[in-house]
């Protein structure tokens, strides 16, 4: 889809210049070229601060996630770890159970929720399990409390990562900025429709350039605006390799 929308902005941009250089002299768009060319000077700065400064932020969007949930992943190994050193085997056995049953709930129910901008019920509901498997933990010794204060020690940064992952997972950029960057899109595109080149094969492959080029970005952005859908996506691996390793 985002190569099709290339080639559309590229065919259009191609049309739209034979079809203006038809209706109007080249002469009379030569004779203003230097308007054009200070318009798109003014005009192109401002779109470069723009478009440098979405992409930034939809980058640094996309790595917190990925991050997240490799921090999330090393905090439910942890946790498995630590309720290992329990007297009993049976709390280490029912916490791993729990944070299973939770990584296969998130891995399987929970991209397409966020790719929606909503929350996963049933990673939530498999969350609560976990923290109940390991409040519910019986403590029969003295060294058993100490472990067990490690372990709700081990469950607070699990909720912690979560949190802080599932807050940027949701964020987008505003829709007021995405229509600013469209408008500034076609101002561009429009300058270099009126830019004065005389020679018609070198004008349209220009105009149809640009409008490719610009597309491919939009295309870009929108893509790494929301890590759960399209081309470039945040992967799930960490979590489930944690899970394979608690098998």
């Amino acid at each position: 889809m985002l190569l099709l929308g290339v080639l559309a902005a590229v065919v259009a941009g191609a049309v739209a210049k034979a079809a203006l250089s038809a209706v109007l002299s080249p002469a009379a768009l030569h004779v203003e070229i230097h308007a054009v060319a200070a318009y798109l000077a003014v005009l192109g700065n401002v779109y470069g601060i723009i478009v440098a400064f979405m992409l930034f932020v939809v980058w640094q969007q996309f790595t917190e996630v990925q991050t997240g949930l490799e921090r999330e992943a090393a905090a439910l190994e942890d946790l498995c770890r630590v309720a290992t050193f329990f007297s009993e085997h049976e709390p280490a056995t029912r916490v791993r159970l729990a944070a299973r049953r939770y990584i296969r709930d998130t891995t399987g129910d929970e991209p397409g929720r966020l790719a929606e901008g909503r929350p996963s019920a049933a990673a939530q509901q498999s969350f609560a399990a976990l923290a109940q498997a390991v409040r519910g933990v019986e403590v029969a010794a003295a060294k058993d409390a100490v472990v067990y204060e490690e372990l709700l020690r081990a469950l607070s940064r699990v909720m912690q990562a979560r949190d802080a992952r599932l807050s940027i997972s949701t964020a987008r950029i505003p829709s007021t900025l995405w229509k600013l960057v469209f408008f500034a899109s076609l101002m561009v595109v429009g300058g270099f429709l009126a830019l004065g080149i005389h020679a018609l094969w070198l004008s349209v492959p220009l105009v149809a350039a640009v409008a490719g080029t610009l597309a491919f970005v939009l295309g870009v952005l929108r893509d790494m605006d929301n890590p759960f859908r399209g081309v470039w996506n945040g992967s799930y691996a960490p979590l489930t390799t944690v899970s394979a390793r608690l098998a």
